[in-house]
């Protein structure tokens, strides 16, 4: 989609430059931004337009070739061209790392791996190496006919393949500044509500007794929630979210076993209240199907599924920034993209030059001011 904002044009161009680069590299993209504005200006005598952003980028070249050489490769990882093997190996992460958290999910359920795949599988696990072969063949193929269809597109806009490669940079996302506000605000509301009297009073029998474990597990969400809020992403907080994870998962191979944990809703006759009993209600009118056990089931499967996934992403994140040499605590990001604007300075003294009859830019056009 194009653009006529000089900053949205840059933006999406190193949109492209961060599909190929390690996930740890957004000061790259920062340094890569500030080298793009300020040629940017300098090609506009002072003054950023889009059409002197364009030509700053052109200049730059082509994404892949500008993330090898900020991520130091540049030679074939074996039949793999070198700027392909990032976020290749990212997006195998993902998909390998959603089917694990999906799998997992599904036993904590009770489902086993013959229902998930199939009765009959023949040959396993020796399959398995000759079907990856089979569908990184196929990958290839489909990799390089994308390629082909793509290489016509400006730079400023994504190509096919690499918006499929960016569900790998999405896949590793830190989480946002609101998200942490939400889980740390979602946490306490829902743990306060758990541990009400008149909430209490309509628990099952079965869940009367892991109640209180629950809500102190989502004022734990709620902790991760503000240390996330605070500090950004960091490996103390990675650290606090996989463990919670992995205690979430114990819990809920516990409650699936407990069963749907509400078994009275609250009615009221003639401005009388009192306590309806949902099962008693179903069995006494004679329904066969009762819902409440699968959407349960459906719950339980959903969290572990998502519990498994932050293990994984947690665990890789923590080390990578291992490797980079980082401690347990620093100033993290919070997932939303630093980006640069023109300092106010620079744009009111542009201003000023453009009133005082100076030369402006306009998408890369040459006009005289007194000529307007």
């Amino acid at each position: 989609m194009s653009s006529n904002d000089p900053l949205e044009l840059i933006d999406q161009y190193l949109d492209r430059v961060r599909v190929y680069l390690p996930l740890d590299s957004e000061d790259a993209i920062v340094e890569l931004q500030t080298h793009l504005i300020e040629e940017a200006e300098r090609i506009g005598e002072g003054k950023m337009t889009a059409g002197s952003a364009m030509m700053a980028i052109e200049r730059m070249g082509d994404p892949k070739s500008v993330a090898n050489e900020y991520a130091g490769s540049g030679k074939k990882v074996g039949p793999v061209p070198a700027e392909y093997t990032g976020p290749l190996s990212r997006m195998l992460v993902v998909i390998a790392g959603v089917a694990l958290a999906l799998i997992v999910g599904a036993i904590m359920i009770g489902a086993s791996l013959t229902q998930l795949f199939g009765a009959n599988i023949q040959n396993w696990p020796f399959s398995i190496p000759v079907m990856i072969v089979i569908n990184l063949t196929i990958l290839f193929v489909i990799i390089g006919g994308i390629s082909m269809l793509d290489r016509n597109r400006p730079l400023t806009e994504k190509t096919t393949l690499e918006s499929f490669f960016g569900i790998g940079v999405e896949g590793f996302k830190p989480k946002s500044r609101v998200d942490a506000a939400f889980d740390f605000g979602g946490g306490l509301f829902w743990g306060f509500v758990l541990l009400l009297p008149a909430v209490v009073n309509l628990y099952s029998e079965a869940f009367m007794q892991y109640y209180p474990v629950v809500a102190i597990f989502l004022f734990l969400g709620a902790l991760r929630g503000a240390l996330f809020y605070i500090g950004g992403e960091n490996n103390f907080n990675l650290a606090v979210e996989a463990v919670l994870s992995v205690v979430w998962i114990g819990l809920a191979v516990i409650l699936i076993g407990v069963g749907w944990p509400i078994q009275y809703v609250y009615g009221n006759t003639n401005g009388i209240w009192y306590r309806f009993d949902l099962l008693q209600f179903f069995q006494t009118n004679n329904i066969p199907f009762v819902p409440f056990p699968y959407i349960w089931t459906f719950i339980m499967f959903i969290t572990v599924a998502f519990s498994v996934w932050r293990i994984i992403v947690s665990s890789m994140k923590i080390t990578m920034y291992v490797r980079a040499g980082k401690g347990l605590w620093w100033q993290g990001n919070w997932g939303k993209r630093r980006r640069l604007k023109t300092p106010l300075w620079k744009r009111v003294l542009g201003d000023q030059r453009s009133y005082q009859g100076g030369t402006t830019y306009h998408d890369g056009y040459r006009e005289d001011d007194e000529s307007q």
